[in-house]
Formats: structure tokens, C-alpha cells, sequence
């Protein structure tokens, strides 16, 4: 089978990021649920680390085509432009008609109460990724991280993502 015609092809959003981003914000809101105590915090505040990098990452990543033995057909994985937790560059990395989009909708949010943009939002959860991971460490700064503005940051952006008309980018 030949190589594919195209540089660069991205499904925006990526429907298998997606799945896996609705799945962690799935069980954020699950562990959200749970009574004051129980000691389900850190988990909550990973989980919803992660949806919010995936969903992130779903608005960015490019198609990789691998053709199938003995057939016409191609198997269709995704694979993030950025390979790493820093949710500002992840939101930078986002084709530029898509973030000005998102912060246009982020302005007229009530997200607004706790920050200027998505960008300064953004920026306020950097580095929970490891620091959920790792509470324990000396000046962790895991108390920085409240919880609940994160959970709204995460149903944002999962209802965005959800508004958009998938759409197929092709770089030849």
C-alpha cells in the first residue's frame, strides 16, 4: 500500500482524545460526588487535571495512518502535537481560529469571576498534573489547586469541544 498523499491530516476534535477526556471528567464528577472525608481529593484533582489536558489535546492532534496487511484500509491512531502537561502551550498549539474561538466563548462564561481568559485559567492549573501525583513533597503547593473552579474548567471546555462541527484538516 502506498504512503499516504497527505503531510499532515488532524480530526479536530479527535473523537478517540475525546472519548478519553469525557471518561476522566466522568470520573472526576463521580469522585466529586462522594462525602467530605473520605479522602478522594488528590484522585479528584488528577482526574480532572487530565480531562482538561485531553480535552485540550483533542483540539490538537494530528491522524496517524498505518496501513492494514493485506487490505486497502489504514488503522487510525491519534497522537498529540505535544507530548507533555503544560496546559498553556497545549492551548497555544490549538489551530488559532479554534483558541480565539474558545476564548471568545470563555469571555462570555461565568468563568470569568476567576480569570481574565482561558489563558490566565489555564495558567492557574499549570503544573497540578505532578503536583496531584505528588502532594506529599516538600512545598507541593497542592493547596493552590481549589477544586471546584477546575471542575467548571473541565465541563467548559467538554461542552465546547461538544458544540464544535468536526472538521478534517489536511496539510498536502
Amino acid at each position: 500500500m502506498a504512503a499516504t498523499p497527505w503531510k499532515k491530516r488532524c480530526k479536530i476534535p479527535d473523537m478517540q482524545i475525546l472519548d478519553v477526556a469525557e471518561q476522566y471528567d466522568d470520573a472526576c464528577q463521580l469522585l466529586k460526588k462522594q462525602p467530605p472525608g473520605l479522602g478522594v481529593l488528590q484522585p479528584q484533582l488528577n482526574t480532572a487535571a487530565v480531562a482538561v489536558e485531553l480535552f485540550l489535546k483533542s483540539l490538537s492532534s494530528k491522524s496517524i495512518f498505518v496501513p492494514l496487511d493485506n487490505s486497502d484500509g489504514y488503522r487510525v491512531y491519534a497522537e498529540p502535537e505535544l507530548k507533555h502537561h503544560k496546559l498553556v502551550e497545549l492551548f497555544d498549539g490549538i489551530p488559532e481560529d479554534i483558541r480565539n474561538e474558545l476564548e471568545s466563548r470563555f469571555s462570555t462564561s461565568t468563568l470569568t469571576s476567576l480569570a481574565s481568559s482561558l489563558r490566565e485559567m489555564l495558567r492557574k492549573y499549570e503544573g497540578l498534573f505532578a503536583i496531584s501525583r505528588y502532594p506529599f513533597e516538600k512545598n507541593s503547593g497542592i493547596r493552590n489547586y481549589p477544586p471546584t473552579p477546575l471542575m467548571e474548567l473541565s465541563s467548559f471546555l467538554r461542552a465546547f469541544i461538544r458544540t464544535l462541527k468536526p472538521v478534517d484538516r489536511i496539510e498536502w
